[in-house]
């Protein structure tokens, strides 16, 4: 029963992170803003506006002027509702009150980078705002899971996994700002390096290597593929954002679904 929930849970904030991402970049307010076709500006009524069962049933398309909706909206819905659905799974222990802290950080922590890779993906920037309250939300997290320590109990404030966090967080944020530096923003922007940062604070060490080894590999992939089908060339702007905050979703799902130390053997 409590899978269902967790993806009907990620199923509806899924509809809404697309609201935010599409409003953000529009410069819109998402909060009492009501949902209209960006096609011919009708409003969408409640019954067209359930999550995937709206797109399934109108077969993709408005229903005023019948022109097609975007792929983005299902499937963001349907990535959310798998996310969620694997937390409530394999994080969330309804005995453990430890255990409601770190779902509900990491229902946060994905939902915001979510909506980064979505705006980064498609306008090839990362929004300061965004960036400061998953930095914010994180540190909250991290102060508050080592007052309580892993069991659940309050013990030594030792900020062993704050520490971590914050020096990872540090590190990454100046690899990837002298990256941004030294190639004047070609390679990578400075929203990748307050990501980095994030990502960072969320993994700390020495996981964040592993991360940042596996988004650059999912980059060069991604960057083969473009270059090979749809010849592209090496100077092809690429955005960075999906590819680390990816990164840091498989690294975080996949270490408590194999719950064995993998990545680096240090």
């Amino acid at each position: 029963m409590n899978h269902f929930f967790f993806l009907g849970l990620g199923l509806i904030v899924g509809s809404f992170l697309n609201v935010v991402a599409l409003s953000l970049e529009r410069e819109e307010d998402f909060v009492s803003r009501r949902s209209a076709c960006p096609k011919c500006g009708n409003m969408i009524a409640w019954y067209d506006n359930i999550p995937l069962l709206s797109f399934l049933l109108l077969g993709g398309k408005c229903r005023h002027c019948g022109e097609k909706i975007s792929w983005q909206y299902p499937a963001v819905e349907v990535l959310t509702g798998i996310t969620f659905l694997l937390v409530g799974v394999y994080f969330f222990d309804v005995y453990e009150v430890i255990s409601w802290v770190e779902t509900g950080w990491l229902f946060g922590l994905f939902s915001l980078l979510i909506v980064i890779a979505l705006y980064d993906a498609r306008t090839m920037e990362i929004p300061v705002t965004l960036l400061w309250i998953a930095g914010a939300w994180t540190l909250s997290f991290l102060l508050i899971s080592d007052f309580f320590g892993t069991s659940g109990d309050i013990g030594l404030f030792s900020l062993e996994r704050t520490v971590s966090g914050v020096a990872a967080g540090f590190g990454a944020w100046v690899f990837f700002a002298g990256l941004s530096y030294v190639s004047k923003e070609t390679w990578m922007g400075w929203g990748d390096s307050w990501l980095a940062l994030v990502i960072g604070l969320a993994v700390g060490i020495p996981d964040i290597v592993f991360v940042l080894t596996l988004a650059f590999g999912i980059g060069a992939l991604y960057a083969s593929g473009l270059i090979l089908w749809y010849g592209k060339n090496m100077k092809t702007r690429v955005p960075f954002g999906p590819f680390l905050a990816l990164g840091a979703a498989i690294h975080i799902l996949l270490t408590q679904i194999f719950p064995f130390q993998y990545g680096l053997p240090f």
